[in-house]
């Protein structure tokens, strides 16, 4: 794999590139919608008794819930079974670059920018707008980690088909 382009300059033009950043978005839009669903109950509870009408502690308590719940709930699943449920769902596994399960520094250096939406975000486009393997984001290679397919061949995006060819004179 040349490593001295960016997934930016790749991802126009290579399927399987475009294929595995959409895995990894929709894996990462259902990991965030459980995280969600799981804070909202969690802050429900703790800050209703104290809510006052406008009081937007609410808020500021759910984004630091939900952050630490989502680093805690990636880190974990990522140690023990090598993926999340959004990544399995989407048929994704995380391993170190030399195919191995990741060790317990790894995850945390690798899903450390889950803590903040924002954070997560600068993580994966400063990997994909840097040089080197165009599947990482910043985090994967710091940690020495990556994103594999668990499947051969899984495609979400289909390639195109060539039009049919005409047939050939009798």
């Amino acid at each position: 794999m040349n490593e001295t382009s960016t997934a930016f300059e790749k991802i126009g033009t290579d399927r399987y590139l475009q294929d595995h950043w959409l895995r990894r978005l929709l894996a990462g839009i259902i990991d965030s919608i459980i995280i969600m669903i799981v804070t909202g109950i969690i802050d429900i509870f703790i800050t209703l008794p104290i809510l006052l009408p406008g009081d937007p502690f609410f808020f500021r308590s759910f984004d630091l819930l939900q952050g630490l719940l989502f680093f805690l709930y990636a880190a974990f699943l990522e140690l023990t079974w090598g993926t999340t449920i959004g990544k399995q769902i989407m048929n994704l596994k995380v391993t170190t670059t030399d195919a191995r399960m990741p060790t317990f520094d790894r995850t945390l250096i690798r899903d450390i920018s889950k803590i903040h939406r924002l954070l997560w975000l600068i993580d994966t486009v400063v990997g994909m707008a840097t040089t080197g393997d165009p599947h990482q984001k910043i985090s994967d290679r710091f940690a020495g980690t990556t994103v594999v397919s668990t499947i051969e061949r899984c495609m979400i995006l289909r390639t195109p088909s060539l039009p049919p060819q005409p047939s050939p004179p009798p």
